[in-house]
């Protein structure tokens, strides 16, 4: 698991560091830096499965269109953007993972990458890599590179001689994992999909931020992992009891989700149902099929939630992850600036560790921090009654931490 994350110079994180839990809750007004903070873990991962720069797609953005040029601190390309990463049983203060890049000649590139290997602590920006072949002779790679090793050594975990070699690499790519970030949407989470079919082969379907893909992905795993489609269906039928099964509707617009309820004798179609029952099912879906150490972030999971429930919706999330305990590593990160998801939550106490407190200035980027004592969580409340804005510019919430 993710304990720390350090971000410099991308988008308005100039310098934040922030501790992580399995559930984090961070409360900001807007353009405060709550996704940029979920955009940097998504780059960070994605960073290790794909190049900077010389892949055929073109090089690498931090979302379509977007390149580094465009997401570098106030678009300094001569700053460099550095991702440093703390995870399970580090005891002291030095990162598990540091990563840099800067831009030169040819584009954006990794000029450092540091972390253990082979029992000591390497620098490929001072010392290279040296690489194992299959002829025995060992090269050494120089930077920079135009892609992180785990990129780059990726062919060699499956030759069973160099895979040995390459294990902390590979090591380091698991505990990264995958980071997603959703802002889902009931129009596009009940939208019919049709498969992907590309010269006769027909291609996994991905779910995009919004939820757009959903319905196909569903009934993927309806049909290849029906354990764990059935624990979505029991938990879906829990938080919402009208339902009783869920089903899959197929005709010329592809496929689509069909609620059967207590409610009618034939199922209901996905965009008949209530926002609250989509918005559900999809994050059922999303943390039960979720990969080892995946993170989720979510983006305002009050929408589509009447008031009275968003009780419900925080419990939800919490029982996910407690089914999971330790085993995958799942790590659950929701970005709000509604006064009204913390104020459903009865227990002051026990979500003092979980809430983070995101704000923005000028000339020092985006600042996240932690509340010391429960009763800030209502002073945060209550002086966001009336005029939130003025609570978050002033600053005054940080000098009682």
């Amino acid at each position: 698991m993710l304990t720390r994350f350090h971000v410099k110079n991308f988008l308005c994180l100039k310098d934040v560091d922030v501790d992580l839990g399995p559930l984090n809750i961070f409360i900001g007004p807007n353009s405060s830096g709550k996704s940029a903070l979920f955009k940097a873990l998504g780059t960070v991962s994605r960073l290790l499965r794909y190049p900077l720069r010389g892949d055929a797609s073109g090089d690498f953005n931090v979302e379509p269109g977007i390149t580094f040029d465009d997401a570098v601190w106030c678009g300094d390309t001569q700053l460099p953007i550095i991702f440093e990463l703390w995870f399970d049983n580090n005891e002291d203060d030095t990162p598990d993972y540091y990563l840099e890049l800067r831009r030169g000649y040819p584009g954006w590139s990794v000029v450092s990458e540091k972390f253990m290997f082979g029992g000591r602590r390497i620098d490929t920006g001072v010392e290279g890599f040296k690489m194992p072949t299959l002829n025995g002779e060992p090269r050494i790679l120089s930077g920079p590179f135009r892609a992180t090793l785990a990129f780059l050594t990726y062919h060699g975990l499956t030759n069973p001689k160099i895979a040995p070699y390459l294990e902390p690499i590979r090591k380091i790519r698991e505990q990264v994992g995958q980071a997603r970030r959703y802002r889902p949407s009931p129009s596009d989470i009940s939208q019919f999909v049709k498969p992907m079919v590309v010269k006769g082969i027909t291609r996994n379907t991905t779910v995009d931020e919004n939820g757009r893909g959903f319905a196909i992905e569903l009934q993927n795993t309806w049909k290849a992992d029906r354990p764990t489609f059935d624990t979505i269906q029991k938990e879906l039928c829990k938080l919402h009891p009208h339902i009783t099964a869920l089903d899959f509707q197929v005709d010329w617009r592809g496929t689509g989700i069909l609620y059967k309820t207590n409610r009618v004798a034939f199922g209901t179609p996905a965009s008949l149902e209530s926002d609250g029952v989509l918005l559900t099912t999809f994050l059922l879906w999303r943390l039960y099929t979720s990969p080892i150490n995946f993170k989720l972030c979510l983006e305002e999971p009050e929408n589509g939630v009447h008031v009275a429930s968003l009780g419900q919706r925080y419990q939800s999330l919490k029982h996910s992850l407690e089914s999971f305990g330790n085993s995958k590593g799942v790590q659950i990160l929701v970005s709000t600036h509604s006064r009204d998801l913390l104020n459903a939550i009865d227990s002051r106490p026990n979500i003092l560790s979980e809430v983070r407190v995101v704000e923005f200035a000028p000339d020092t980027g985006t600042k996240i921090y932690n509340l010391n004592h429960w009763r800030q969580i209502d002073q945060l409340l209550d002086e966001t009654r009336n005029q939130i804005g003025d609570l978050w510019w002033s600053n005054r919430l940080a000098s009682h931490t």
